[in-house]
């Protein structure tokens, strides 16, 4: 399966997409937090290189089993001297193979899950 083409736009301070061949009602409908994130991984205090190693085996695994919406905390930066590196390098790690062909579409948390320090990302269905 090759990795398709995204579609991405800023939204707020985080970055959000689609999988160019994904119908547009998927992001509208992650936004919106639906489906229900059934899995997340929190990446607070890794370096870049370490937590986009972990995140590609945990969306790897999550489609693996079945599970289509996850969760993926990486916070906003605050903490950081060299200030959101996690979340601004979530798109290129999200839509970058052998990931990104396992992707429908990614968005900004909601406010309950963590708003722009959180990530929604919708997998496509594992056949």
């Amino acid at each position: 399966m090759s990795t398709p083409a995204f579609e991405l736009r800023k939204r707020g301070h985080a970055m959000e997409g689609r999988a160019a061949d994904a119908d547009r009602v998927h992001l509208e409908r992650l936004r919106r937090g639906v489906p229900e994130p059934l899995w997340e991984i929190d990446l607070h205090g890794f370096s870049a290189a370490d937590a986009r190693v972990d995140l590609r085996e945990a969306l790897l695994e999550a489609w693996q089993e079945g599970v289509r919406c996850g969760l993926i905390i990486h916070g906003r930066g605050h903490g950081s001297e060299a200030g959101a590196v996690l979340r601004e390098g979530l798109a290129e790690w999200i839509t970058a193979p052998p990931v990104g062909a396992k992707v429908l579409a990614f968005t900004p948390a909601r406010p309950k899950d963590g708003g722009d320090g959180a990530t929604y990302v919708l997998l496509r269905r594992n056949r």
